[in-house]
């Protein structure tokens, strides 16, 4: 079972993605965009108090 992130962890985990010197300034690329939207999903889980997915490398459990 994955240990649930906080909304401070999984916010600080999109912020991380998106300040990256490899796509600051450019459009994310599909496959960017895929790991964009993990990142909120588990933003949006950690917010509900609970987590989506047991497979999420974003559950920060270590």
């Amino acid at each position: 079972m994955v240990t649930p992130v906080t909304p401070d962890e999984a916010n600080e985990a999109i912020r991380a993605f998106m300040v990256a010197p490899v796509r600051r300034g450019r459009p994310l690329w599909p496959e960017e965009q895929a790991e964009y939207e993990k990142l909120l999903d588990a933003w949006a889980a950690a917010v509900r108090g609970g987590s989506r997915s047991s497979s999420s490398r974003y559950a920060l459990n270590g």
